[in-house]
Protein backbone atom coordinates (compact mmCIF):
# COMPACT_ATOMS: atom_id res chain seq x y z
CA UNK A 1 0.00 0.00 0.00
CA UNK A 2 1.25 3.68 -0.61
CA UNK A 3 1.37 6.48 1.40
CA UNK A 4 -2.07 7.34 2.01
CA UNK A 5 -3.52 11.12 2.57
CA UNK A 6 -5.04 11.28 5.95
CA UNK A 7 -5.67 15.09 7.02
CA UNK A 8 -3.84 18.39 6.52
CA UNK A 9 -1.29 18.94 8.95
CA UNK A 10 -3.05 22.20 10.26
CA UNK A 11 -6.11 20.00 11.27
CA UNK A 12 -4.07 18.33 13.51
CA UNK A 13 -2.41 20.96 16.34
CA UNK A 14 0.32 20.90 18.27
CA UNK A 15 -0.58 18.63 21.78
CA UNK A 16 -3.65 16.85 19.96
CA UNK A 17 -4.31 13.60 18.59
CA UNK A 18 -7.07 12.00 16.11
CA UNK A 19 -8.15 8.72 14.98
CA UNK A 20 -8.72 7.84 11.37
CA UNK A 21 -9.67 5.16 9.44
CA UNK A 22 -7.02 3.93 7.29
CA UNK A 23 -7.97 0.70 5.16
CA UNK A 24 -9.83 -0.56 8.10
CA UNK A 25 -7.52 0.17 10.30
CA UNK A 26 -8.16 2.62 12.80
CA UNK A 27 -4.75 4.77 13.28
CA UNK A 28 -4.04 8.13 15.37
CA UNK A 29 -2.23 10.71 14.43
CA UNK A 30 -0.38 12.66 17.31
CA UNK A 31 1.43 15.94 17.02
CA UNK A 32 3.59 17.09 19.80
CA UNK A 33 6.50 19.87 19.52
CA UNK A 34 8.78 16.57 19.24
CA UNK A 35 7.32 15.65 16.03
CA UNK A 36 4.07 13.69 14.23
CA UNK A 37 3.50 10.27 14.81
CA UNK A 38 1.29 7.33 13.84
CA UNK A 39 0.16 4.63 16.17
CA UNK A 40 -1.84 1.94 16.64
CA UNK A 41 -5.12 3.41 18.25
CA UNK A 42 -5.40 0.70 20.60
CA UNK A 43 -3.95 0.05 23.89
CA UNK A 44 -2.39 -3.71 24.25
CA UNK A 45 -3.27 -3.84 27.67
CA UNK A 46 -7.19 -2.92 27.94
CA UNK A 47 -7.69 -2.78 24.07
CA UNK A 48 -9.03 1.06 25.18
CA UNK A 49 -8.97 3.47 22.38
CA UNK A 50 -6.04 5.88 23.29
CA UNK A 51 -7.28 8.85 21.08
CA UNK A 52 -7.61 11.67 23.57
CA UNK A 53 -4.97 10.30 25.61
CA UNK A 54 -2.25 12.72 27.54
CA UNK A 55 0.30 13.13 25.25
CA UNK A 56 3.77 14.20 27.17
CA UNK A 57 6.81 14.61 24.46
CA UNK A 58 7.29 11.23 22.34
CA UNK A 59 5.00 9.20 24.86
CA UNK A 60 1.06 8.56 24.96
CA UNK A 61 -0.75 7.54 28.55
CA UNK A 62 -3.85 5.29 27.61
CA UNK A 63 -7.14 7.48 29.26
CA UNK A 64 -8.33 4.09 30.98
CA UNK A 65 -5.20 2.70 33.22
CA UNK A 66 -2.91 5.85 32.05
CA UNK A 67 -0.58 2.57 30.18
CA UNK A 68 2.44 4.92 29.03
CA UNK A 69 3.41 4.03 25.17
CA UNK A 70 6.66 5.10 23.36
CA UNK A 71 5.04 6.89 19.96
CA UNK A 72 8.31 6.36 17.96
CA UNK A 73 8.71 2.57 18.49
CA UNK A 74 5.05 1.56 20.25
CA UNK A 75 7.06 -0.02 23.23
CA UNK A 76 5.17 1.10 26.70
CA UNK A 77 7.23 0.93 29.74
CA UNK A 78 5.69 0.14 33.37
CA UNK A 79 4.02 -3.31 34.57
CA UNK A 80 0.36 -3.57 32.87
CA UNK A 81 1.78 -5.19 29.33
CA UNK A 82 4.93 -5.19 27.82
CA UNK A 83 3.10 -6.06 24.59
CA UNK A 84 3.89 -3.14 21.99
CA UNK A 85 1.28 -1.22 19.86
CA UNK A 86 2.20 -0.85 16.18
CA UNK A 87 3.63 2.44 14.47
CA UNK A 88 4.06 3.61 11.20
CA UNK A 89 5.86 5.76 8.95
CA UNK A 90 3.99 9.27 8.61
CA UNK A 91 5.63 12.33 7.03
CA UNK A 92 4.22 15.55 5.58
CA UNK A 93 4.14 16.53 1.73
CA UNK A 94 2.98 19.38 0.22
CA UNK A 95 1.25 20.41 3.99
CA UNK A 96 -0.57 16.90 4.21
CA UNK A 97 -0.39 14.43 6.54
CA UNK A 98 0.65 11.22 4.81
CA UNK A 99 0.74 7.71 6.20
CA UNK A 100 2.42 4.30 4.67
CA UNK A 101 0.37 1.57 6.24
CA UNK A 102 2.72 -1.29 4.38
CA UNK A 103 0.85 -4.75 4.05
CA UNK A 104 -1.70 -3.63 7.23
Amino acid sequence: MAAVRVAALDDIAVGSNRAFDIAGQSVLIARTSFGLFAIENQCSHALQALEGGKMKAVHIFCPLHGVRFDMRDGCPTGTLTDKPIRTWPVRIADGDILVDLGNA
